[in-house]
């Protein structure tokens, strides 16, 4: 069988969630069945060299102004110099490149992965809206952001298709519960960002403290509200209870050393790092948002709580520091959720046969 030319297009090399899981796809797709080449358009970044570490082609077209109009054409022609057979974009200045160079070339298929459920811009709807039609698919990363893909981009609802992430089972195996141990460590890992929602994480700790004072936080991560969580930590009074941890690079480490996760975020797509808490045997508390509310099983791999609701999140973290038991029968069952719903081998897989099903 001829291999098919598969083409990854994305806007830049930043350390970030979209970024890291094509990584992660294109190191585990069968080069048997595919001759794979990475094209970045817009920015580079630090994740470049991971990029050219996987012996695939890498090729770099930047953005002289904001938007340049030259990318298309400019895309379009390497694509049609690769034989471009699939091309698949990640991030919204890729797709919408990646729509306008099929008017210079068109492969048997244009896919777009989606992952993100954030307010768009006008000018960022319009453009989705002008190019949905050059799309032959769209990757939903859940089910929940699929009213999204078809009001905000006017997405033919024909064209999505759900592939969830998947999680490595081996990099992620499950971690031995830490019975009987004081303290009593929450955890969460996500960036401090507005839309991880961690100021109403912080207002829920004096409640729970004044119940159970050996109960502890850790955040790991970094971004632009790291001094505005510190200033409302030291104004709640509960600096003894509360750790920032700064950017980390050991995340499943730090799911093994953890009781229970917490993700209180505001919107998600579908949020990868609950997937990596359960595999590590973790329950978790997050709030009902896009994705989470796909792979977490209330009162049997944890809990879901309303968005920017601290109250709520602290009766949910009271209710598993009330029976500790708790933290190990519903972390094994998110084990299990894991393996049998959301493994990277899935995802790949499923992946694989979309690709095949267009050529």
């Amino acid at each position: 069988m001829k291999r098919i030319n598969l083409v990854q297009v994305v806007y830049g090399f930043s350390v970030g969630g979209a970024e890291l899981k094509l990584l992660e796809l294109i190191t585990r797709l069968n080069r048997n069945l595919f001759n794979i080449s990475v094209i970045c358009v817009g920015i580079g970044g630090p994740l470049e060299e991971r990029f050219r570490a996987l012996g695939v082609p890498v090729h770099f077209l930047p953005k002289a102004r904001r938007f340049d109009y030259t990318l298309p054409f400019k895309l379009g022609r390497l694509a049609r110099s690769l034989q471009a057979d699939i091309m698949m974009t990640t991030l919204f200045f890729a797709d919408i490149i990646g729509a306008l160079s099929t008017f210079v070339y068109k492969p048997k298929a244009l896919i777009s992965w989606e992952a993100i459920t954030g307010q768009l811009r006008a000018h960022q709807k319009k453009m989705y809206q002008l190019t949905s039609g050059r799309f032959d698919m769209v990757v939903a990363v859940s089910n929940s952001i699929w009213p999204y893909i078809i009001k905000d981009r006017g997405q033919d609802p024909q064209k999505i298709r759900t592939i969830y992430y998947g999680v490595d089972l081996r990099k992620f195996a499950p971690a031995p519960p830490h019975r009987n141990r004081t303290p009593f460590i929450f955890g969460t890992a996500a960036r401090l960002v507005y839309q991880k929602g961690h100021r109403y994480l912080l207002e829920a700790i004096p409640e729970v403290v004044k119940e159970y004072p050996h109960a502890r936080w850790e955040l790991a991560g970094d971004g632009d509200k790291l001094e505005e969580l510190r200033q409302q930590v030291a104004q709640l009074q509960i600096e003894p209870y509360v750790t920032f941890l700064g950017r980390r690079d050991d995340v499943p480490d730090l799911l093994a050393h953890w009781d229970a996760f917490v993700l209180p975020s505001l919107w998600e797509g579908f949020p990868n790092v609950l997937l990596e808490a359960m595999a590590r045997s973790r329950p978790v508390i997050a709030t009902d948002v896009e994705g989470s509310g796909e792979l977490v099983v209330p009162e049997e791999t944890g809990l879901l709580v309303e968005k920017k609701n601290s109250q709520a999140l602290a009766q949910a973290m009271k209710a598993l520091l009330a029976n500790p038991g708790r933290a190990e029968t519903w972390g094994a069952a998110g084990r299990k959720r894991v393996e049998d719903h959301f493994s990277v081998g899935k995802q790949v897989m499923e992946f694989e046969e979309l690709y095949l099903s267009f050529v």
